[in-house]
């Protein structure tokens, strides 16, 4: 399978932020921003109005109800149970030193299926991205199965009455449905991302020029140019980024968070949001100078990368990811 040997160096821990570890490669997605207010107060109630309220709308759903409620905990479930195996693609073998087995996932993905139903009868007919979403929904409700199947037997510990039988009869299908799981979220993913990109980019357009809209306008336009550089990183092997292309779009964003700070100074609660922009700015300009100082991860911080505590190394793509879904969560507040 793709990025099979993902672990070997470090470089191929930190050269992508989609994809699962070990077998699949396992790391967490960045999580999306549906903005409910995304064409409140521009007075538009024609056609044109209506189908990118529709737009919007149909988005939303896929991250609300699809990608940030369930992608990350499947990719996490995943992750904790390949973490105490030793050769996931055999499965377990009875003779670990320590059984971890996997996270549960509370829900059962019906409301994400419902969800990309109802986003399908919906305007506009997105073909490619309805098509992604039902291969999306199938993939989900069986990972969450096959989950939910054997969650049990190792949350009680019921390996140590079957010399690990039913664990080893489970592995195939669980992990087919991983790797499926895997392919479809992948491919979903990369419709929701064009499909947010619009509506921000019809948002931007329609704030501009309001002058009683300067703080609103700042904060899609920072979102928008925070995403640029987590896709740049996302999307380059970390041994290929370029301090001199990732400079101007640092400094592109600086200019949008000084826009910010000025727009939102009499706004209640922008502090938080705009902390949370310093914050993905320092992370990004950690990040650029460990490239442009060709400064090397040490023993420890390799070990942390791509794992719970690699947002702590200083200049890594983790690091950058986790100031970016703060970002994200914080998006909200003050507007």
């Amino acid at each position: 399978m793709e990025y099979q040997n993902r672990e070997r160096t470090v470089t191929f821990f930190i050269s992508a932020l989609l994809l699962f570890a070990v077998v699949l490669g396992c790391r967490q997605l960045a999580r999306r921003r549906y903005d409910s207010t995304n064409n409140r107060g521009n007075g538009r109630i024609n056609a044109q109005g209506k189908a990118s309220d529709s737009l919007t709308e149909k988005t939303g759903l896929y991250i609300k109800q699809c990608v940030n409620k369930y992608s990350n905990s499947v990719v996490d479930s995943y992750r904790r149970y390949a973490s105490w195996i030793k050769d996931v693609e055999k499965g377990p073998t009875g003779r670990e030193d320590i059984v971890y087995g996997l996270y549960e996932i509370s829900s059962d993905g019906q409301d994400c299926v419902d969800a990309i139903k109802k986003a399908k009868s919906m305007e506009p007919e997105l073909p490619e991205a309805e098509a992604s979403a039902d291969g999306y929904a199938t993939a989900l409700k069986e990972a969450i199965t096959q989950i939910k199947a054997i969650y049990p037997y190792y949350n009680h510990e019921d390996y140590k009455d079957d010399g690990f039988q039913r664990g080893k009869a489970a592995h195939p299908a669980l992990l087919r449905a991983f790797k499926n799981f895997e392919q479809a979220n992948k491919s979903f993913d990369a419709q929701v991302d064009k499909l947010e990109d619009e509506v921000a980019q019809k948002r931007l357009r329609d704030l501009k020029g309001d002058s009683s809209k300067k703080y609103e306008y700042s904060v899609t336009d920072t979102g928008i140019k925070a995403k640029n550089i987590m896709r740049f990183v996302k999307q380059t092997e970390y041994s290929q980024i370029k301090a001199e292309n990732l400079q101007p779009m640092i400094d592109d964003f600086e200019k949008s968070v000084d826009d910010l700070k000025s727009a939102g100074a009499n706004k209640s609660l922008s502090s938080l949001y705009i902390s949370s922009c310093d914050g993905f700015l320092k992370a990004s300009k950690e990040l650029m100078r460990r490239v442009r100082d060709k400064k090397p991860f040490s023993d420890f911080e390799r070990r942390e990368l791509g794992k719970s505590a690699g947002w702590m190394v200083e200049g890594s793509p983790d690091k950058l990811l986790n100031k970016y879904n703060e970002m994200i969560q914080r998006r909200g507040m003050g507007v």
